[in-house]
């Protein structure tokens, strides 16, 4: 599922100048590759670039758990990261990240701004967003077949996007970790969908059999 919503929906660009000095917010840049470290009880705003939750189990194999856009928010107070020490961030591009207190986001002013009243809103439908998405990746990892894995992935992307040709938002690599499985091991079975006459695909971009499409 992708997240839709941002923390700062509905808020005009002087009330959120406003809110940074009210929050004491803090900018801080990191390059790709980088890891992004979350403090306690702190959140996380994407302004700039991409970055991606991961965790590796204790064979060292990785799995994303999500991808963060500008606009994704991120923190142990909304997922993983912080509260177990096989979560981390890790930077897919350059990134610049715009750190707040929670408390001051749930914490209502003394002003009693009716824009924060929209934040404190907007990050419950978030962590709602964020729950179904998650829900919907547990449901992918249960398949047991890398085949039944890739099909349930793509079933989902299809019926988001509405058309049974989609874009992946990410590369090959990602992918397999993203459904938790051995890269070279889940190109084979893509070729083997592609023969079967399951999937067309041309490098990012994937056409899905019409009969596996749920309008």
């Amino acid at each position: 599922m992708e997240i839709t919503t941002s923390l700062f929906d509905g808020v005009t660009k002087d009330e959120y100048d406003a809110m940074m000095v009210c929050f004491k917010a803090v900018v801080k840049t990191y390059k790709k590759g980088e890891e992004i470290t979350v403090g306690h009880d702190r959140v996380g705003v994407v302004q700039k670039g991409k970055a991606s939750l991961l965790k590796t189990d204790l064979n060292g194999v990785r799995t994303i758990f999500e991808q963060l856009r500008p606009g994704g928010v991120f923190g142990d107070v909304l997922a993983f990261s912080g509260t177990d020490a096989s979560f981390f961030i890790v930077c897919d591009e350059d990134c610049e990240i715009l750190f707040i207190d929670y408390e001051h986001i749930v914490k209502r002013c003394e002003k009693a701004c009716t824009h924060h009243s929209v934040v404190v809103q907007n990050l419950v439908k978030l962590m709602s967003e964020k729950t179904q998405a998650l829900s919907e990746h547990l449901e992918i990892l249960s398949r047991r077949t890398i085949r039944e894995k890739l099909l349930a992935y793509f079933v989902t992307a299809a019926t988001k996007n509405k058309n049974y040709y989609f874009t992946l938002p990410f590369s090959q690599t990602s992918l397999a970790d993203y459904i938790c499985v051995d890269r070279s091991a889940m190109v084979r079975e893509l070729k083997k969908m592609s023969r079967d006459g399951i999937i067309e695909m041309d490098k990012r971009n994937v056409k899905l059999c019409a009969q596996y499409f749920k309008k």
